[in-house]
């Protein structure tokens, strides 16, 4: 079973859920970490190794910020237990969780991480990019 994790800077990863949930549903198989300011590295650790309580369960965990506390604590867990399937993102946003949700039950991590990695270029445009493109194509 396939299983997700957020962990974010502050409240974000518990908002990315909520919003995720606005527009998808009842997320059960996600879960959300806060990194507060007053935490460190092993604090954000730990609470990432809580979090993984199923040990039968697959971990996608996505992350803010390449290299940033949550992403290099994600990490630590991932490097530590080798034994299970755990994949570590950066780059979290809403598209990439809402893509990883539609995927979740239906898709190996492998093939989650390789498509959202992949799709996630597609995720950010320009409103002014778009419209030059627009008046190209008249």
């Amino acid at each position: 079973m396939n299983k997700v994790i957020l962990v974010a800077h502050g409240k974000l990863a518990h908002e990315m859920k909520n919003s995720a949930e606005m527009i998808f549903g009842e997320l059960p198989d996600f879960q959300s970490i806060e990194f507060l300011k007053e935490e460190g590295l092993d604090t954000v650790q730990q609470k990432v190794l809580t979090t993984m309580a199923e040990p039968e369960s697959n971990y996608l965990i996505l992350t803010d910020l390449f290299c940033g506390t949550p992403y290099n604590a994600s990490c630590a867990v991932a490097m530590k237990n080798s034994q299970r399937e755990i994949e570590v993102v950066s780059g979290m946003s809403l598209p990439i969780v809402l893509e990883a949700a539609s995927m979740l039950q239906s898709h190996s991590l492998a093939d989650i991480v390789k498509h959202i990695t992949n799709v996630a270029v597609d995720t950010v445009k320009s409103f002014n990019d778009q419209q030059v493109e627009e008046e190209e194509d008249f």
